[in-house]
């Protein structure tokens, strides 16, 4: 079963739990009146409070997630870019080449899987730092203005790698504290006590639909905090190294023999 229709399961499921559990509280609690009054106006407070937190949240981590998936694309575009301008440096063209193959290929390979645990991946540094070092290797004095501008150019896609790589880290590094967590379900399980009381002047059945459904409400919320929480992992939405995985092909297709070979992982 995929994601989406997990999360759909989950959330009928709860929502359908409290509607029955609504329910059976209040045969249980009988003909007790409950003052909702006073209730009302600390259910006007907490909500409004968890409300400002929840979509904080939401509108941070989506920032990151929006940040990384930009930060890939922009990567992708560099790998892509150094990888033709090479072309022009026939003495250092084929280690150019080869470790920026190398590098895209690593990315996928170990970056991703490590960002899933908040954690760079020190196969990919030491792609990079291949990298760095291909492009001063068999260096030539640059002849003319175009190739002296070229050869500033393909530095500094390599350094648009760097930033792009160091962009996608920081959204996998950043993490929802457990003091957060613990306020999003307890806040939660509080404002659903909140309504159940409010509404209990109400009919059983009114009551339980209005509270099962605030529920729902709220779990889809702390749902989404927990997806952006974790942008690399897997599932719909998540960002991925589709673009570089691309860029990746594209270059082994058109790379020399000997190119393209194995990068010794």
């Amino acid at each position: 079963m995929s994601e989406p229709w997990q999360n759909m399961v989950l959330i009928v499921a709860v929502a359908a739990v409290i509607a029955v559990a609504c329910v059976l509280v209040r045969r249980a609690l009988g003909s007790t009146t409950i003052d909702h009054g006073s209730w009302a106006a600390t259910l006007s407070y907490v909500a409004t409070a968890y409300g400002v937190v929840v979509g904080f949240s939401i509108i941070f981590l989506f920032g990151q997630v929006a940040d990384a998936r930009g930060a890939v694309g922009d990567e992708a575009t560099s790998i892509g870019t150094a990888y033709e301008q090479a072309e022009l440096f026939p003495e250092s063209k084929a280690g150019i080449q080869s470790a920026l193959i190398c590098y895209a290929r690593a990315v996928p390979t170990y970056d991703w899987p490590a960002m899933i645990d908040h954690e760079p991946a020190p196969e990919v540094d030491a792609a990079f730092h291949d990298l760095v070092a291909s492009v001063g290797r068999d260096d030539r004095q640059p002849v003319g203005a175009l190739h002296s501008g070229t050869a500033t150019n393909l530095v500094s896609q390599v350094g648009s790698i760097s930033t792009a790589r160091e962009t996608r880290l920081v959204a996998a590094e950043t993490q929802v504290p457990v003091l957060l967590w613990i306020l999003l379900l307890g806040g939660g399980a509080f404002v659903i006590t909140l309504i159940f009381v409010v509404t209990y002047p109400a009919r059983p059945r009114t009551q339980a639909f209005l509270v099962s459904m605030a529920t729902a409400f709220t779990v889809v919320m702390i749902l989404i905090v927990a997806a952006l929480s974790q942008p690399f992992g897997q599932g719909t939405g998540r960002v991925s190294p589709k673009l570089i995985e691309q860029t990746t092909a594209g270059m082994e297709s058109t790379a020399p023999p000997g190119i393209a070979a194995s990068c010794g992982d």
